[in-house]
């Protein structure tokens, strides 16, 4: 026998194909694992630490309230999603893969926000 007999060009795209759909089954797989992660961290009060007291002509209620609906939604496993302004919120075993750019423009949101609130902050003399 040949060493191509037996083998396909059809046979081989297709195994290809089925490890190339295991890799993306994976590294969606990852990703969520890091979704959950991350969700603990905020269950855990992670934006709360990170915003600290209110800054100069920040009411400190007003902040209180952010962290406490941030902790609520997280407790009942709601993750945001951000696109241009609209923001809506989804369960983290809900996500889908066409979620990502959403979740990706939320995070970068939020980092943004509190990157913006720490520039702010008075400095130490």
């Amino acid at each position: 026998m040949s060493p191509v007999e037996g083998c396909s060009y059809t046979a081989k795209r297709k195994r290809m194909g089925e490890e190339s759909y295991n890799t993306h089954q994976e590294l969606w797989e990852r990703y969520r694992e890091i979704e959950r992660r991350e969700l603990e961290q905020r269950r855990n009060g992670q934006l709360s630490r990170a915003l600290g007291w209110a800054l100069p002509g920040e009411p400190q209620d007003e902040l209180e309230r952010i962290a406490e609906d941030y902790r609520r939604r997280t407790e009942e496993g709601l993750v945001e999603l951000r696109s241009a302004d609209a923001v809506c919120y989804k369960h983290i075993d809900e996500l889908t893969r066409e979620d990502r750019a959403a979740r990706i423009e939320s995070e970068d949101a939020r980092a943004a926000w509190i990157q913006e609130r720490l520039r702010r902050q008075p400095r130490p003399q």
